[in-house]
């Protein structure tokens, strides 16, 4: 057998040669990123105190990244020993697991806020009760938890999802409606004008009609009839006919403007109402 063939043959038998299994604390199992669900808490937890970073913060690719970090510390026994203990979502408050803020339930009263704070202990209860059940404990002191159904984690991101919605249509509706007042307020001072077509053909007639007076005014002046000085002209009359016209026009399309923002305000409302709604729900039902 040549060198280079027995070089190939140890480098072969030393890749299927098993390593040494490192002993972690509390009897841990190693893991891998299949258990991306199953250790989101302790992996949450791991990214706050180790990374200063939130879980909501980051993208899915960004998570799926720092998870196999985790997974590589977890299996080479670094993390800390409350980590490989297990941690219980019900023993930890909301607000040191996300940077989130509800704006509903700062503006609500103190029971308010206490049935929101029973709702995300009891979902935070059930969630740890289905992975407890999934695995072995880790520590024989966790009992089995038992809950009624509660909202998943999706479902509660869908639910801050809907109401950043909400606040980004609201905003984009404030910022029209002050752009059509603003022309409302300049189009009072000034009044309505002609506009397209019309407008052009507008103001070729009163050119023509200025350059067809120059032409006839003799070396006396201008030669006009009463009707013509007082503004009892069929010219003067058509003229204000149509601005009349315009005048109408313009105030039947602001009047089905105005309508059309406020059938879009009335959903924006039953919307935040129906999400208003649910959450109290919610709350009155697991409160």
């Amino acid at each position: 057998m040549s060198r280079r063939s027995r070089s190939r043959s140890y480098s072969r038998s030393r890749s299927r040669s098993p390593g040494r299994r490192i002993t972690l604390p509390y009897n841990a199992q190693p893991i891998s990123d299949r258990d991306y669900f199953l250790k989101s808490d302790e992996f949450r937890l791991w990214l706050k105190d180790e990374k200063r970073k939130y879980f909501d913060e980051l993208s899915g690719d960004k998570a799926r990244s720092y998870f196999r970090k985790f997974v590589k510390a977890w299996n080479r026994g670094k993390l800390s020993r409350e980590i490989y203990a297990g941690v219980d979502p019900s023993a930890t408050s909301a607000s040191s697991q996300t940077s989130y803020k509800w704006t509903f339930a700062s503006k609500g009263s103190r029971t308010d806020h206490e049935a929101l704070r029973s709702v995300c202990e009891e979902i935070a209860a059930a969630t740890y009760a289905k992975n407890g059940s999934s695995s072995e404990p880790s520590t024989s002191t966790r009992g089995k938890q038992v809950g009624p159904t509660l909202p998943s984690s999706t479902d509660l991101q869908l639910a801050r999802e809907t109401e950043e919605d909400m606040r980004e249509t609201e905003r984009r509706y404030k910022r029209k409606r002050d752009k059509l007042e603003t022309r409302d307020r300049i189009e009072n001072m000034v009044g309505p004008k002609e506009v397209g077509r019309e407008g052009m053909l507008e103001k070729k007639r009163a050119r023509r009609e200025e350059d067809r007076a120059y032409r006839e005014r003799g070396d006396e002046g201008l030669e006009a009839d009463e009707s013509t000085l007082m503004g009892g002209g069929d010219d003067f009359q058509s003229v204000l006919a149509k601005r009349k016209a315009a005048t109408e026009r313009y105030s039947r399309a602001r009047e089905m403007r105005d309508q059309e923002l406020r059938e879009k305000a009335g959903q924006m409302k039953e919307k935040e109402k129906a999400t208003m709604d649910m959450f109290k729900q919610m709350a009155a039902k697991f409160g």
